[in-house]
């Protein structure tokens, strides 16, 4: 669907379906099914991969804040974690400076129904 919407109207893919798309790409590619995704397609998907990276780590650092706070001690996040308690301490002081950070959220716009129709890209990565 996300390909269809691309072709359709240049709706960009979810970060996580671009990424995939990419590696499908370079897996086909590799067992002669397909092509090798360009040099830029595996450069904006290794940027996505960042960003949705950061953006993962900067919620874990702040659901275990949240879970301080609701006096949730080392040893219950641990445990529901499935380490060890200093293994989670280590985590959120690793975590804790990735806050910091700033993560650009950009909002996608869909270009005019007319250019949307004609010619397609290569794929359906952007």
């Amino acid at each position: 669907m996300d390909a269809v919407m691309w072709e359709a109207r240049r709706h960009p893919m979810p970060d996580d379906a671009a990424i995939g798309a990419v590696i499908a790409a370079s897996q086909a590619a590799q067992v002669g099914t397909g092509v090798q995704p360009e040099l830029l397609e595996v450069a904006a998907a290794l940027v996505l991969l960042e960003a949705v990276s950061l953006e993962t780590d900067q919620a874990e650092a702040r659901l275990l804040d949240t879970a301080q706070a609701a006096a949730m001690g080392w040893e219950q996040i641990a445990a529901i974690l499935g380490v060890d308690v200093p293994e989670a301490e280590e985590r959120h002081r690793q975590l804790k400076p990735r806050l910091d950070e700033p993560v650009a959220h950009v909002a996608a716009s869909l270009p005019p129904r007319a250019t949307a129709r004609s010619g397609s890209p290569s794929s359906g990565v952007r």
